[in-house]
């Protein structure tokens, strides 16, 4: 789906650009190669950013074995 219209930004776009890095709205458009053109996407891409975050630490959580305490 795209959360840019302007700049035809997809949130696999942002996904890819967190995962590189990215933190905010700037770093994404940075990332794309693309500057802001009316900001109306910020708030949408900001909540992709913390959705990607919160997603990729529950992965990476879920992935790690678990170390069993020696009795």
């Amino acid at each position: 789906m795209y959360l840019c219209i302007c700049r035809a930004i997809r949130e696999r776009d942002v996904d890819a650009a967190v995962r590189a890095g990215a933190r905010k709205p700037a770093d994404v458009f940075r990332a794309c190669g693309k500057s802001p053109q009316c900001g109306t996407c910020a708030c949408d891409i900001r909540e992709r950013i913390a959705q990607t975050v919160r997603e990729d630490a529950v992965r990476e959580e879920t992935s790690r074995p678990l170390l069993m305490a020696a009795d």
